[in-house]
């Protein structure tokens, strides 16, 4: 992975670069954002290019420990992470790991590059165990702390380490990532861009999740007959909702976030289509082009009251299920909620 690979971040891409260019690269980085946001491939790209036995601007991705650094088989970039299944990364893995392995000087580059996946997984022990490493490090080791919550860290290991932010990147940047590199046409992609709020793992999930296909093939039937829905229509809906989360607690789905939030999310997005329409007459303003017939009519009968009753109605649902009240009851409130506001 070189950083040429890598869909925006330039301002941390910048920094990186210029720190090996200048020979002025910490001992120790936080790359803090949330799942998906890049956080292993700027680390990567990073560990490949000071490692690179030609870099320039960027590594060469031609060179022997560029091979290595690509196929992960680079015995001077060393990956820890929690053992699978286990809620914390433990002190035992940081010294074995870490402390225990950092003494061992690198194999046949300069510098010698930890990689820690989920590293607000540590409890205090495995941090403190960690801080006298950082605090005394050989010259050629580089540690880097992966983490969705850089504020679970000690304000002692935060003050040692340069953090860097990852930041959202554009929708147009999305967009133009699925169509070339997945073929997903435009439609797709301006839902998925939408949908992911700036997170490209998360895009590439739900562009290339059968799941999220079905999860949004199924929602969109259900916005546009809810208004016309019968008591047995609504019954059956409840019941389809109920089977996509129970396949989602039977660890069957492969979507980070669970099936009901991304209905709900979906529910979201089709009304706000509305509403703009509703608002300004512009189809070329909404995300769901291709369903914009409905989407007019819809406008055309939806009164702005409605519209609002609607997302407050989405928004109990949200808390209700967060409070672990009845689910069937509360997706049955739910489409009623949205039947009698879509007339």
């Amino acid at each position: 992975m070189s950083f040429s690979q890598i869909i925006g971040q330039e301002e941390a891409k910048s920094l990186l670069i210029n720190a090996i260019k200048t020979e002025k690269t910490s001992h120790a980085y936080i790359f803090s954002g949330p799942k998906g946001s890049g956080k292993m491939m700027l680390a990567e790209a990073f560990a490949q290019m000071l490692l690179c036995e030609n870099p320039g601007d960027d590594a060469c991705g031609q060179c022997h420990s560029c091979h290595q650094s690509i196929s992960r088989n680079n015995p001077d970039i060393i990956y820890v992470s929690p053992e699978e299944g286990k809620a914390s990364l433990s002190v035992d893995i940081v010294r074995e790991q870490i402390n225990n392995n950092i003494v061992i000087k690198p194999y046949s580059g300069k510098y010698k590059v930890y990689i820690v996946d989920e590293a607000e997984k540590m409890n205090q022990q495995a941090q403190n165990a960690l801080l006298k490493t950082i605090e005394e490090p050989p010259a050629y080791a580089i540690i880097i702390l992966l983490t969705t919550n850089h504020n679970s860290f000690l304000q002692t290991i935060l003050s040692r380490c340069v953090t860097i932010q990852m930041k959202t990147i554009s929708d147009e940047a999305i967009k133009s990532h699925l169509t070339q590199k997945f073929q997903i046409v435009d439609y797709q992609s301006e839902i998925v861009a939408s949908f992911a709020q700036g997170n490209l793992g998360k895009a590439i999930e739900l562009a290339t999740s059968a799941d999220f296909q079905e999860i949004k093939e199924k929602t969109l039937s259900l916005v546009k007959r809810v208004g016309a829905m019968d008591e047995y229509e609504i019954s059956q809906a409840v019941g389809e909702i109920k089977d996509l989360r129970d396949r989602d607690k039977k660890g069957e789905g492969n979507l980070s976030q669970p099936f009901v939030g991304q209905i709900l999310d979906l529910i979201t997005l089709w009304y706000r289509d509305v509403l703009l329409y509703k608002a300004t007459a512009d189809d070329s303003l909404l995300i769901y082009k291709e369903d914009s017939y409905d989407i007019k009519q819809l406008a055309d009968t939806c009164t702005y009251h409605g519209l609002n009753e609607i997302f407050d109605t989405i928004d109990h649902t949200r808390k209700r299920l967060s409070a672990n009240v009845n689910f069937e009851l509360t997706i049955m409130l739910l489409i009623v909620g949205l039947k009698e506001n879509s007339k």
